[in-house]
């Protein structure tokens, strides 16, 4: 499973706080979240040949310079699974009061 890949690669980082989706509630600071966007099925006569994944990871932290940092880390923690289209962001959440610094890349599997 791809989720389990994605876990494995980036335990290492934030104490082990990683989660899909969203993190629970009161998750200390740094904390990891992941979100597979979307799954693409390559499809040739014979049936599927390939699938390719979207995946987003949200590094949240008080600072921006921190979920950066973290960011680039997650980054050279993936490379293992060959991400391609590489795409960063961040950001300020004002619900919650931390930065964002998100990646969204593909797999193929």
């Amino acid at each position: 499973m791809i989720e389990v890949k994605i876990t494995n690669a980036l335990k290492t980082l934030c104490d082990g706080r990683i989660s899909p989706l969203v993190a629970e509630q009161g998750t200390q600071t740094p904390y990891i979240c992941y979100t597979k966007v979307s799954e693409v099925y390559g499809d040739v006569m014979c049936g599927q040949s390939y699938v390719t994944y979207c995946f987003q990871i949200d590094v949240y932290s008080k600072t921006l310079f921190e979920a950066e940092t973290i960011l680039k880390q997650a980054y050279l923690c993936l490379q293992p699974l060959k991400p391609f289209n590489v795409r960063g962001r961040h950001g300020y959440e004002s619900d919650t009061g931390l930065y964002r610094a998100k990646l969204e890349f593909f797999l193929l599997n």
